[in-house]
């Protein structure tokens, strides 16, 4: 698949031209005549990279940088600027563009630039995530989730123990790894534990390893989790089921940075960043005497509780569209449509299992599906049960612009047509809010109707 390529620049020759050489180099390239229209564009067509003139009308190139880095953190971005303007190209560059190019461009120089900046470029398009050097896809653009981001950004070049809470399903080890990643060594150890799975008797010696002979079956000495995380980070996922008989030695080791393994008479240093998740409530476990209170604090210096998905508002569409374009991929299946009432459906069921389970969802749809179209028949049963609360039901497409204008009508409804606070939720300025409910005639005064979209 040609890799999709987004031009915003507001002198119409030089537009042509960077089109002209882009296509010939076999790239699928969208052009925008200034920033406002190239941040509209950028959502509807998802592209792996942006080329954007830094002067322009209406929205200039530091404020598509902006938008950029709100919702689009994988995208490279490279500055197109007059000689004139090269230290606000080189400002540019330290609030996150990949490069920037000086006018007139050499299209060798520009090849070779769009080239570098694609192989940085390892996302799908459209995904929101905190950092290029992340190893695993976060997705989403809402408040909560963007408080999120940073927060990981915040905690992640520090030695601070982290707890991170929230129901299962809700990306606990991604936040995790994301915090391991964006402290500037992704390649220093991450290892994972979890404390549910793994017997009780053994828990001890996969902690922290044992010697020969420490107890029976003991052939070999044995490194244990922090040994083997040493100088990187151990992520101690359901940390509520710890047995309380071993939460001691794990206060010591997390404490004092030394282990001691099983059977052994000395003592080991270890290097190692802790963080730790539960989908249970410590703080409960802890007044009902089932979790050491003093390992609870010292592990909960940074605390990340993680919203549910259905308290992430517009996440889910984004989810959807990202699972969709992914399973299609892997699939070898064209750009799924999902119809209105599917969507309203799929909007108005809880998710108990939260991304999780619209992931496994999804992977199920895309299997099954054989003409593009998605349909509410094609929900599972316990989606489709909530079918009668919509009335009747269409099964129109519903590609990624109506998508949008469906977002934007109902958040504006939510937020009483409050146009500042619809824009806040949604996560854009309010001129480019006014911009949208123009181009889609939004109004007030405009119904609902079961057949619109």
């Amino acid at each position: 698949m040609s890799k999709q390529i987004l031009v915003i620049e507001d002198e119409e020759p030089m537009r042509d031209l960077l089109e002209l050489v882009l296509t010939e180099e076999g790239y699928n390239v969208k052009t925008a005549s200034d920033g406002r229209e190239g941040m509209v564009l950028w959502q509807l067509v998802r592209p792996d990279i942006v080329l954007t003139d830094l002067k322009m009308p209406r929205a200039d190139g530091l404020e598509v940088l902006d938008f950029r880095n709100r919702g689009f953190q994988q995208v490279p971005l490279i500055i197109l600027t007059a000689f004139g303007t090269i230290q606000s190209a080189v400002t540019a560059i330290k609030h996150g563009a990949f490069d920037y190019l000086t006018k007139p461009i050499d299209n060798d120089h520009l090849i070779t630039v769009v080239k570098r900046a694609l192989k940085k470029s390892t996302t799908p398009r459209g995904v929101s995530q905190i950092s290029d050097l992340q190893m695993d896809r976060m997705i989403g653009s809402s408040p909560r989730m963007k408080k999120v981001y940073e927060d990981i950004k915040l905690v992640s070049c520090t030695k601070m123990s982290v707890l991170i809470t929230g129901e299962s399903g809700t990306g606990k080890e991604l936040v995790a790894r994301a915090i391991h990643t964006h402290c500037g060594h992704p390649n220093r150890p991450f290892i994972r534990v979890n404390c549910a799975a793994i017997p009780h008797d053994l828990l001890e010696s996969e902690l922290f390893g044992h010697r020969r002979g420490a107890f029976t079956g003991a052939v070999n000495d044995r490194k244990g989790a922090f040994m083997q995380a040493d100088g990187g980070t151990l992520f101690l996922d359901e940390i509520g089921d710890l047995p309380l008989e071993l939460q001691p030695k794990l206060l010591h080791a997390v404490e004092e940075k030394s282990i001691r393994p099983v059977g052994a008479a000395q003592t080991c240093t270890v290097d190692v960043r802790i963080i730790a998740a539960s989908n249970r409530n410590l703080d409960e476990m802890v007044q009902e005497g089932l979790f050491r209170g003093d390992l609870y604090y010292r592990l909960n210096t940074f605390h990340f509780p993680l919203p549910p998905l259905r308290k992430r508002g517009k996440d889910l569409i984004e989810l959807i569209n990202y699972f969709l374009e992914m399973f299609g991929r892997e699939q070898n299946k064209r750009v799924m449509a999902v119809s209105a009432e599917a969507l309203k459906l799929l909007h108005r069921y809880p998710w108990p299992g939260n991304v999780r389970e619209l992931r496994n969802v999804l992977e199920r749809i895309v299997l099954t599906c054989k003409n593009g179209a998605i349909s509410t028949r094609m929900l599972p049963e316990k989606i489709r049960a909530r079918e009668k609360k919509t009335g009747s039901t269409t099964n129109k497409p519903l590609p990624l612009p109506e998508q949008e204008k469906l977002l934007i009508l109902n958040t504006l409804k939510e937020a009483g047509w409050n146009q500042s606070e619809s824009a806040r939720r949604l996560g854009i300025t309010r001129n480019t809010l006014r911009y949208r409910m123009k181009k889609y005639n939004i109004k007030r005064q405009q119904k609902e109707t079961g057949s619109t979209w």
